[in-house]
């Protein structure tokens, strides 16, 4: 850096109010963290004094914070109560490639995080030297992901008045009903999108419009998928306003039975920020407070100033194409059906001028043995491959973190979603002509695998597609940076804006979606015509009635 330049920093910092702020990111899962941190660094790169205040869901991720430039770290380690439970995320997500996640199976899937959620809340409110410690900071702002409402409690019971919320993911289902944002879910998909079989009056219907093999997917959705897609943001809304009203139950044990609940916590927030890119997220109806703010976890010049080690440098340069292949931290590859891993080794087989890299977290690799076009390794720099141009396309699950990423670089994908938001993340590029999305079960159809790989390897327009797209988000007109730093400071020295939440929360159900006015319409027009029918019935009889005999 030039002296110039530490003179203009020095400057900027010195005439910009900095403010107080903390950050609220519980240790559970990688790609949560991560976009957390990155809005942490952010504002501490701004010249603010950020907290970066995380709660260890689990000891194996403890050490998986995540931020680089954020120095004031709290960690509050887990409880007896939670040390006493075995229950990992590793347990939770194992499961996930032998079941399905939608409206009608999968609710239990929520039962580890859910008992969590609430333990790590009375661990918190448990705790009055760690409260002590977090009062005395008399912070101006308080950031979380509304994934856990504790976090909100917590801020309100420290006095910060002035709250932002920040979703990893595009759209949080019951986060947009509790801040009064409309679901539209016949033409956009919730945060889950499923496959599965409807009964429907006795007969099922078979929803494969998630899929390439049909003309229908993410947005364009049959009656089955919207039906489907309706029960499915009803269940999450449900689900999680559960995993709240348990929270509430301990907090208010502690601050007292007339604390506020999330109800009022969540609306109460002046901003939220989601992780979408509008360019490349369905179009939907949103409120003033919704900030998009996708692309934050991906810094370009960073990643492009990293070199590759000999070892990747000398794997890219065996053949012409190079195809890298994860299924991200969660859901591990060794886990996966053993008939799975087989077809994919004769897909791998049947592209021999294809070098494949595969992230592979175990040892035992026997099954591998003698196919020399493929690379197991047990981890990779993910970004800094996707960023060379030998790089010719990438397999992923569809996690959003993964997804965001390799539209920044440009690469063509296969998306083979394992649970949760990855079936929309996945159909997000799919309708961009980027990317193939095949089912997870879908692994164990070898013709369908062979030819979701010819196409994305040998089909130029997904190539040019994706560097289409590419050029689009490197160009946004105002960067997700600049919205995370301008909405924390506009909201530190300006708010609380409580006057922005939607007076529909207040309003009975059937008013705030108009059955009243229909009702009232309906009447309108069908008074006379009812009028009329029953004054044309009454003449009929009397024309018919016979007179009585004399």
């Amino acid at each position: 850096m030039t002296p110039n330049n530490i003179f203009s920093l020095l400057v900027l910092v010195a005439f910009t109010d900095s403010l107080k702020i903390l950050v609220y990111s519980p240790a559970f899962a990688g790609s949560h963290t991560n976009f957390m941190a990155r809005i942490a660094d952010t504002l501490t790169e701004s010249g603010h004094n950020v907290t970066f205040f995380v709660p260890i869901f689990d000891d194996n991720r403890s050490n998986q914070l995540g931020v680089k430039l954020t120095k004031n770290v709290i960690k509050m380690e887990r409880s007896e109560e939670m040390k006493l439970d075995p229950v990992t995320m590793d347990n939770v997500t194992s499961s996930f490639w032998n079941i399905n996640v939608n409206s009608k199976e999968g609710h239990s899937l929520f039962d580890p995080v859910h008992k969590l959620t609430v333990q790590s809340c009375r661990s918190l409110f448990s705790n009055a030297e760690l409260l002590a410690t977090l009062r005395s900071h008399e912070y101006d702002v308080g950031i979380s992901e509304p994934m856990m409402t504790c976090s909100l409690a917590l801020f309100r019971h420290l006095g910060i008045q002035k709250t932002i919320l920040a979703s990893s993911c595009p759209n949080f289902d019951v986060v947009m009903a509790a801040m009064g944002e409309p679901a539209e879910t016949s033409y956009v998909p919730g945060k889950i999108l499923t496959c599965y079989n409807h009964q429907i009056h006795g007969i099922t219907i078979t929803t494969y419009s998630f899929t390439i093999y049909s003309s229908v997917s993410g947005d364009r959705m049959d009656f089955a998928d919207r039906l489907e897609n309706y029960d499915m943001y009803h269940f999450m809304v449900k689900r999680y306003g559960q995993v709240f009203d348990d929270e509430a139950k301990v907090y208010r044990s502690f601050l007292g039975q007339d604390f506020p609940d999330w109800r009022e916590l969540i609306p109460d927030a002046s901003v939220h920020f989601t992780n979408s890119i509008s360019y490349l997220d369905f179009p939907r109806p949103s409120i003033q407070k919704t900030i998009d703010i996708g692309g934050i976890t991906v810094d370009v010049e960073q990643i492009e100033s990293q070199k590759l080690s000999n070892e990747f440098n000398a794997i890219l340069d065996k053949q012409e194409k190079t195809m890298f292949i994860s299924f991200g931290s969660m859901a591990k590859s060794f886990e996966m059906p053993q008939n799975y891993k087989e077809n994919l080794l004769e897909v791998f087989k049947s592209e021999p001028n294809v070098t494949f890299i595969w992230k592979y977290e175990s040892n035992n690799v026997s099954f591998a043995e003698g196919l020399d076009n493929l690379e197991l390794v047990k981890w990779a720099p993910q970004t800094t491959l996707l960023n060379d141009k030998r790089m010719s396309a990438f397999l992923s699950h569809g996690g959003l973190g993964s997804t965001i990423e390799t539209v920044f670089f440009g690469k063509p994908t296969i998306m083979i979603p394992i649970f949760f938001d990855q079936f929309r993340n996945s159909h997000m590029l799919s309708r961009l002509g980027t990317s193939v999305t095949l089912l997870k079960t879908d692994l164990g159809n070898l013709d369908k695998l062979k030819s979701a790989f010819h196409k994305i390897l040998h089909n130029d327009s997904f190539r040019k597609n994706a560097g289409h797209v590419a050029d689009v988000v490197r160009n946004q007109p105002i960067k997700p940076k600049e919205l995370v730093v301008k909405y924390t400071e506009f909201v530190g020295n300006h708010g609380p804006f409580h006057h922005m939440t939607p007076y529909s929360l207040k309003m009975p159900w059937f008013q705030r979606h108009g059955y009243d006015v229909l009702l009232y319409k309906s009447t309108f027009y069908l008074l006379p015509s009812f009028l009329f029918l029953a004054s044309f019935r009454k003449f009929v009889f009397s024309r018919n009635e016979i007179p009585a005999s004399r």
